[in-house]
């Protein structure tokens, strides 16, 4: 198609007009835009560090709450005969520490004078001292669980977070302190303020107003640094009066930025995100240079633009055409098109995407199917396959152990027989309820037969054994009680092989051990569990 230039002509006109708005809206740009941007960034910039800032106080907030409440059952449990008796007070601990190691530097008991009579782990100095003028002592003493405020402890010199909890007997009398004691910069504890990084120098902070503390922070420096004096940055003392929001201000350095405040629900603490203004509006500089730049390089262009506009309103079509073609021949995912402008092109773009959408739809369905049991929505045998494989994975490069329950129902056959395939079908989606309740939401329960269920268990120690019996005493457990159908009460029994597999294990060897295992539970008497030697999972 040829394009004739003359001075009558619509496409001259467009031309001349199209350069001249494009001089002044490249002006314009200039001188409104930059004030509008850097007002806009400020607000995107406070909202997603509001987020960041809730996320990270949530994420703190989850860790307190985990260790007070660990503390505080560990506190009711420990039997108080033991107070009297360090050695053995020092095992009590070591089980329960060992157990839920959720306090990095240990536990420790102080009696009513504040001194420790027992800890774990033992560390150098610590047995012995006194902690009589801690205030977490102090305040658990009056019978009350207490945070302590952040410091670098006595023993060793780095920054730790005690808390406590009173040991109360039953007249209400206060007979000694249960401490736990958290490595600030543990990988456990407090994670997110070190890991995450906003932009080149922004981060977070948590602060303690109590305390007039930083007690930890993203900048390692900071971590208990004694908070500015009040006038120094004025965000920084609304939020100590009880302001949680966003706003801009001069930091104790005299950079002005940023910040977000969030509080942390469990504690008087506060989390702070922050980030340069500098940082946050540096595109503002740079999209001037750019305008000023760009006006100068697509002037000279825009002729040659408007007189390929046929093609350009083309394009969209020949695009929308060329990626679902790429579709078909799968070279592309099958996904959604662009909807580049509402006009013919574009209504026919949505309506191929309407299309895609059941298409796709229909696909998840089928996928489902094919990965899980149609009655009772459980994992299939190829999908228990193949989380077998990701566990067997897993173990291998953690030098971990895998469990294999099999489990087959005993007593299943009469309900069946006597009352009807839907009165089987009741009595196997209950059994997979129950079932589902006995296990771990990361373990896997599958279907694999008709009246045969696998349970997988994953990420294991060297205690797998113990594990996979406990967890089979819970599955025999779950079966005393009759199953409650239409058609009336049905006692039902399950007899339970176990294998248990290593990095090194084949998937469907462990099935057959387990198989092979629960077979043997049936002969001596059904009921029960039997456990596989190691030979008969091993890999051949």
């Amino acid at each position: 198609m040829r394009f004739r230039l003359h001075a009558n002509s619509l496409t001259t006109r467009l031309i001349l007009l199209g350069s001249l708005l494009l001089l002044v809206g490249a002006l314009s740009r200039i001188v409104f835009l930059s004030s509008y941007l850097r007002d806009d960034l400020t607000r995107l910039t406070s909202a997603q560090l509001s987020s960041i800032a809730h996320y990270a106080a949530q994420d703190v907030d989850r860790d307190i709450v985990a260790r007070q409440g660990l503390l505080s059952h560990l506190a009711g449990k420990l039997p108080q005969a033991l107070l009297g008796q360090p050695g053995q007070l020092r095992s009590w601990l070591q089980e329960r520490q060992e157990a839920n190691p959720l306090f990095s530097r240990g536990l420790f008991v102080l009696d009513t004078d504040g001194r420790v009579i027992a800890d774990f782990p033992t560390i150098p100095g610590r047995g012995g001292s006194s902690a009589a003028d801690r205030d977490y002592f102090r305040e658990a003493s009056q019978g009350r669980a207490a945070i302590g405020r952040p410091t670098i402890g006595r023993v060793a010199a780095f920054p730790i977070l005690p808390m406590a909890a009173p040991l109360v007997d039953a007249d209400g009398t206060v007979r000694g302190v249960l401490v736990g004691v958290s490595e600030l910069q543990s990988g456990n504890f407090l994670a997110a303020l070190y890991t995450t990084r906003i932009g080149e120098t922004g981060g977070l902070l948590l602060i303690s107003p109590r305390d007039k503390l930083f007690v930890g922070a993203s900048d390692p420096s900071l971590i208990l640094a004694p908070t500015p004096p009040p006038g120094v940055n004025q965000l920084h003392d609304l939020a100590m009066n009880g302001f949680r929001g966003s706003g801009v201000t001069v930091n104790a350095k005299g950079v002005e930025e940023i910040a977000a405040t969030a509080s942390v629900p469990s504690v008087d603490w506060f989390v702070v995100a922050r980030l340069p203004t500098s940082e946050a509006h540096a595109s503002v500089g740079r999209l001037t240079h750019y305008i000023l730049r760009n006006t100068a390089i697509i002037l000279p262009l825009f002729i040659l633009v408007m007189i390929l506009i046929m093609h350009w309103m083309m394009r969209p079509l020949m695009d929308t055409a060329n990626r679902a073609d790429r579709m078909t021949l799968g070279e592309l995912p099958l996904e959604p098109l662009p909807v580049v402008r509402n006009d013919e092109v574009g209504h026919l773009t949505a309506a191929f995407n309407r299309v895609l959408s059941k298409l796709l739809e229909s696909r998840a369905e089928l996928s489902h199917m094919a990965h899980h049991d149609q009655l009772t929505g459980l994992p299939n045998r190829k999908l228990l396959t193949d989380r077998m494989q990701l566990a067997l994975a897993r173990a291998q490069r953690n030098r971990g152990r895998i469990a294999v329950l099999f489990l087959d129902l005993d007593g299943f056959k009469p309900i069946n027989d006597r009352h009807g395939h839907e009165a089987g079908d009741l009595a196997l989606s209950a059994v997979a309820e129950r079932l589902t309740a006995v296990i771990r939401r990361e373990d896997t329960l599958a279907r694999v037969g008709g009246d045969e269920f696998v349970i997988l268990l994953s990420d294991l120690d060297e205690r797998a054994t113990d594990t996979a019996e406990k967890v089979a005493e819970k599955c025999l457990a779950a079966f005393a009680a009759p199953f409650r159908l239409a058609q009336g009460a049905f006692p039902l029994g399950t007899s339970i092989g176990i294998a248990i597999g290593d990095g090194d294990s084949d998937p469907e060897r462990l099935l057959i051990a387990a198989d092979q295992a629960m077979y043997r539970a049936k002969e001596a008497g059904r009921g029960r569990y039997a456990v596989a030697a190691d030979s008969d999972a091993s890999p051949a």
